[in-house]
């Protein structure tokens, strides 16, 4: 194997490992608790680009979860993810597919929800992933502004 591609494959596996600590550790010791539980979790991801997609198989390997929503606008993207997560996640189903996250978030009893969207999507999103009653992982940026990010953090308070 080249340098190159050993370079390649050793940045691909701590930007992943990296991505699963970083969602485990943002939940503090809390989120050890949270996938205690021997049920799956129920999950979705809105936005199947790369980072969102990454964040979530790093997610599958590291928790109990089951992938039950995907939402994207773009279907190729969408049925792309769909037919690795069935082949990824452990019961073999393939998500619902959904291209309107509210849609998603009103007929789904999601328990997380990982946004991988352009930065500028991520605190609607993410306030009405709240709302919804699921815990939140969001891509970075969090938001492109500082009230943006107040109101992401006031929402979530007003949850607990």
């Amino acid at each position: 194997m080249s340098t190159e591609k050993q370079l390649l494959g050793r940045r691909n596996f701590i930007k992943g490992a990296s991505a699963a600590s970083l969602l485990l550790s943002s939940m503090g010791s809390y989120g050890f608790e949270f996938f205690k539980d021997e049920k799956p979790k129920k999950v979705a991801l809105i936005g199947t680009g790369w980072y969102g997609t990454s964040d979530l198989f790093k997610l599958i390997q590291v928790a109990n979860v089951e992938v039950v929503s995907l939402c994207d606008v773009d279907s190729n993207f969408l049925n792309n993810v769909a037919e690795l997560v069935s082949q990824r996640q452990k019961n073999g189903k393939k998500p619902k597919l959904y291209s309107d996250y509210r849609d998603m978030l009103k007929k789904e009893k999601l328990d997380i929800v990982l946004i991988g969207t352009p930065d500028h999507w991520h605190a609607l999103m993410c306030i009405e992933a709240l709302k919804s009653g699921a815990h939140v992982y969001v891509q970075k940026p969090i938001s492109v502004d500082v009230i943006e990010g107040e109101a992401m953090v006031a929402a979530a308070s007003k949850i607990q």
